[in-house]
């Protein structure tokens, strides 16, 4: 009950920043061009648990379009245990801030769990980037992975940009 309390705070904070977008195009270099690494803390249907690890990434490719993979576990590597690498493509929205440090972005991609005899499936996921300083990224990402039980992960974390 507490996990879908908290993925559904996680989902409703994330549909809030996406429709406080703004619409206009900016005329600067693109603030979404970063890249980071980080590490933080899972939260949802990990196995046997609900909180685990989570390592979480950004590699832009593009302005607006990165790739950010990911791994969330809960560092039991049993059967019971379970084991989530994610491979989202997604859109980096510009920033809803004036001072231009919280971006969200929405994705799609690859799910791969380790659960049992595994799992392979769809995956949507969006979130916020809160730029701290020039070098640290402070993360929030909800996950759904779509295969047999479809489950929804949720990730907060710190990273390190450059």
């Amino acid at each position: 009950m507490k996990t879908c309390t908290i993925v559904a705070i996680s989902l409703g904070l994330t549909a809030a920043a996406l429709t406080a977008l703004p619409l206009a195009a900016q005329a600067q270099t693109s603030p979404t061009d970063y890249n980071y690494v980080g590490a933080g803390v899972a939260i949802g249907d990990l196995g046997n648990s609900d909180l685990g690890l989570s390592i979480n990434s950004k590699i832009t490719l593009k302005d607006h379009l990165s790739v950010r993979p990911g791994v969330m576990s809960n560092l039991n590597f049993s059967d019971s245990g379970e084991t989530i690498f994610l491979l989202p493509v997604t859109y980096d929205f510009n920033p809803i801030t004036n001072n231009g440090r919280l971006l969200p972005f929405l994705g799609a991609g690859l799910s791969i769990s380790t659960e049992g005899a595994g799992a392979v499936g769809p995956l949507v996921n969006g979130g916020l980037d809160y730029r701290i300083t020039d070098q640290v990224v402070a993360n929030g990402t909800v996950s759904w992975s779509i295969y047999g039980d479809s489950q929804v992960n949720g990730s907060i974390g710190l990273g390190y940009s450059f």
